[in-house]
């Protein structure tokens, strides 16, 4: 029998909050704790990618999301204050998602959304009260809590989920061993308004063959900056002052007024495992790399929301716990491959030496642009940057069922039905198992979803969804989170067993 006991969420950041509202939605009973009096006050991560607007789409906030942010759909490369290539993200993501852009969401206002919904529905998120110990059996966790006043109380968790960054708290009271590593340059952030010469309806990407700065708008109208320390000040503290020729050499900004300037060590690394029999742990406390590509911030909501259903799932008799095995086994691959290949990237492009300085002259300065030019890794950049491509095609759920190109663990292909406002994605906003069919939809079918309570939505066949890799008359199971559960080319009485015993297998019930 499940254990009815609450779940605890440490940590209030985006991961926690996501984690939460996921449970919320899906009627699960739980705790959310953070150390911190406030929530996030300043910018931080800035960066919101396609996949996580799905998701927050999923939960009825995408549009809010991107009405208070800034929809950005030019990536640019300058050289030596000139132009190189511009691309735009919409001749690289259209038709792949209904958000083909990089949308400039902060931190601060990523919490302040999810803090916002929560809120509506009645969530206490519970301040200045932090995790200063954790027992486990077979049955439960016992997380000691300290609160402002330094009343500690002992809580019963049936699973606690560590969302408290990359010093976590809770992952130290496990066997969970995480030993990220750093780089030797130091970096900066910086929030400010002025003059720029480069566009601000891009991402920019501005270099020399000596240093770097990144630079795009802010939906508050100010300018985000980042770059690397000067050599001569990597031991000492530093200011906006000490990498403003930096930044006006690389920009041409000439900066009125800083409102906001941070330094900071790059860490990179994955934690061993991603579960400690009743604990996981999500986001930074799982895994931290470079701010390359904004993966940051959307790789813990995506880790949110992948644990958040299956929890949901387990507690409430409707998915056996063996399903929560697979939350490590889809999620920590992807943040490996994340670590292995934005930072190595990450740390070429910022060495100080002659490495780096034939990295930026040759590649960033040559091939890259040439590449983008002639759009040779369109469907790759697109696909990495917005985390659509992420997939658990080797996850025990997924079985390693395909039917065509089309494999059970993909995101379910997003597709757009002409003018009509309506595409693929209308119904995943039930936070359910589901059943799509393209094509023709048979008694069959309609039977084993009375059967077995799962929604069946019906969309026609053309050449679009064809392109996507979806046969006529296939029968497709989505998962909650929007990806493929399994699949059968096919509806026949035997095709539709196979799709009751995979239901059957994993205990899977709707909600």
């Amino acid at each position: 029998m499940a254990s009815q006991k609450p779940i605890l969420i440490a940590g209030a950041g985006p991961t926690g909050l996501m984690a939460a509202l996921w449970l919320t939605h899906l009627g699960t009973p739980f705790r959310i704790v953070d150390k911190h009096a406030l929530a996030a006050s300043t910018s931080r991560a800035a960066v919101v990618h396609a996949r996580t607007l799905e998701y927050y789409r999923m939960l009825g906030l995408s549009e809010q999301a991107i009405s208070e942010g800034r929809v950005v759909r030019n990536m640019a490369f300058f050289g030596n204050l000139k132009e190189i290539v511009r691309r735009k993200f919409n001749d690289i993501g259209g038709g792949k998602s209904k958000f083909p852009f990089i949308l400039m969401y902060p931190q601060d206002l990523n919490e302040r959304l999810l803090i916002g919904e929560l809120e509506k529905r009645g969530v206490n998120i519970e301040r200045e009260v932090e995790v200063t110990g954790l027992t486990q059996n077979d049955e439960y966790a016992t997380v000691t809590l300290k609160n402002k006043k330094g009343e500690e109380e002992n809580f019963e968790a049936s699973y606690v989920l560590g969302c408290d960054g990359g010093q976590s708290v809770v992952r130290a009271h496990t066997n969970i061993k995480s030993t990220p590593g750093a780089y030797a340059q130091r970096f900066f952030v910086a929030d400010v308004e002025g003059e720029v010469s480069v566009g601000l309806e891009n991402v920019n990407i501005c270099f020399n063959a000596n240093d770097f700065c990144l630079l795009f708008a802010m939906p508050n109208g100010r300018i985000r900056l980042a770059g690397w320390a000067p050599e001569e000040s990597v031991n000492r503290e530093f200011g906006f002052s000490d990498v403003e020729e930096s930044v006006k050499r690389n920009t041409g900004a000439i900066v009125s007024k800083v409102h906001w300037f941070s330094t900071y060590t790059v860490y990179h690394g994955v934690a061993e495992t991603f579960r400690d029999g009743r604990v996981f742990i999500c986001g930074d406390a799982a895994h931290v790399h470079s701010p390359v590509g904004g993966q940051g911030m959307n790789t813990g909501l995506g880790d949110a929301s992948n644990i958040s259903w299956k929890l949901a799932a387990v507690l409430a008799g409707k998915a056996n716990p063996d399903i929560l095995d697979t939350y490590q086994s889809e999620r920590r691959p992807f943040a490996e491959r994340l670590v292995n290949t934005t930072d190595k990237s990450f740390s070429i492009a910022t060495n100080r030496g002659y490495v780096g300085w034939l990295w930026r002259t040759l590649v960033m300065g040559n091939i890259a642009p040439l590449i983008f030019r002639l759009g040779l890794l369109d469907n790759t950049l697109f696909e990495t940057l917005s985390q659509i491509r992420i997939e658990y095609r080797d996850s025990a759920l997924s079985n390693g069922n395909r039917v065509s190109n089309l494999y059970a663990g993909d995101r379910l292909p997003w597709i757009g039905f002409g003018d009509t406002g309506v595409d693929n994605f209308n119904p995943l906003d039930s936070l359910n198992w589901q059943i799509h069919v393209y094509g023709d939809l048979n008694d069959n079918v309609k039977t084993f979803g009375e059967e077995k309570n799962l929604k069946i939505s019906n969309f026609p066949f053309n050449e679009e969804v064809k392109a996507k890799g979806i046969s006529k008359d296939s029968v497709i199971l989505i998962r909650p989170d929007g990806y493929i559960g399994q699949l059968i080319e096919g509806n026949s009485g035997d095709h539709i067993d196979r799709l009751r015993a995979f239901m059957d297998k994993w205990g899977i019930k709707a909600f």
